[in-house]
């Protein structure tokens, strides 16, 4: 089964440590709806797409026309797992019960701290307190059928030790337990943001079963490709089908798969994370 990234939005509202957007050299803009609508309209006859994750490199939430598109895609793939990620800055608990209203699968919170003063180190921003009254508001409406999932990215030297067990304890235990907590490992964004430590030995389900869709319709090898320098089709010329049977992706997926993550340019500095 695959995922289909779709970066929706290139602006920004915050500066995270573990994130390369502002070297990005892209333009910031959001995707054109009549774009968005042709990508999703060939989404709903692939079967093999069962997961639609609305998230690229930007902030969702700025995205002006993101409850259209979510009702386009309810619209025309009424069961499809529908998820996205915000960095929480313009999250409400009445936007959230927009969203679950319009059935989405799960909304991802990015919080990465356990007060002020870590959010405003590790994300530049200074509202710590306004998305932690949302967050618990938007819980408490206890609308079980789309998740709030409350992130943290862990960094040894931002967010780790004892942080990982208050966070764990500030949203109700981890996820996978019926909580609201998600904490993963900090990934280098394929070497942009720092050297790769400890190669990994797994084979990466992005490069295996994700098909990112950058915000001007080009296909990415990956939503680690800050500036979309692997790029394996157009979406504005080609269709999603083409694209993913191309000689150059069917041949991406095959040296991953051989294990010859070395000879993939932008996977062989990556964490895989």
């Amino acid at each position: 089964m695959l995922q289909l990234q779709i970066e929706t939005t290139t602006y920004c509202n915050s500066r995270c440590v573990f994130c390369p957007h502002h070297k990005m050299k892209r333009t910031r803009e959001s995707m054109d709806m009549d774009l968005f609508k042709k990508i999703i309209d060939e989404a709903a006859a692939l079967p093999l797409i069962s997961q639609i994750c609305l998230t690229g490199l930007g902030e969702t939430l700025m995205d002006k026309q993101l409850l259209e598109r979510v009702d386009y895609v309810r619209r025309r793939m009424p069961t499809i797992h529908l998820d996205m990620f915000t960095n929480g800055h313009l999250f409400t608990a009445e936007l959230y019960r927009e969203l679950a209203k319009r059935r989405l699968t799960k909304l991802y919170v990015s919080l990465n701290a356990v007060r002020p003063e870590q959010r405003k180190a590790i994300m530049g921003l200074s509202d710590y307190d306004q998305v932690v009254s949302e967050l618990r508001k938007a819980i408490a409406l206890k609308l079980l059928a789309t998740p709030i999932v409350v992130k943290a990215v862990v960094n040894p030297d931002l967010l780790g030790g004892d942080d990982i067990t208050e966070f764990e304890r500030n949203w109700n235990g981890m996820y996978c337990e019926g909580g609201n907590a998600f904490l993963h490992t900090e990934g280098n964004w394929a070497g942009d943001t720092w050297r790769m430590r400890t190669p990994p030995t797994h084979i990466c389900t992005r490069v295996m079963m994700a098909i990112m869709v950058l915000v001007d319709g080009r296909v990415a090898q990956c939503c680690f490709d800050t500036d979309g320098r692997y790029i394996l089709g157009d979406l504005r010329t080609e269709t999603i089908k083409d694209v993913f049977n191309s000689e150059k992706a069917t041949a991406l997926r095959l040296a991953m798969s051989e294990g010859r993550r070395d000879e993939i340019e932008l996977c062989k500095g990556c964490t895989g994370i």
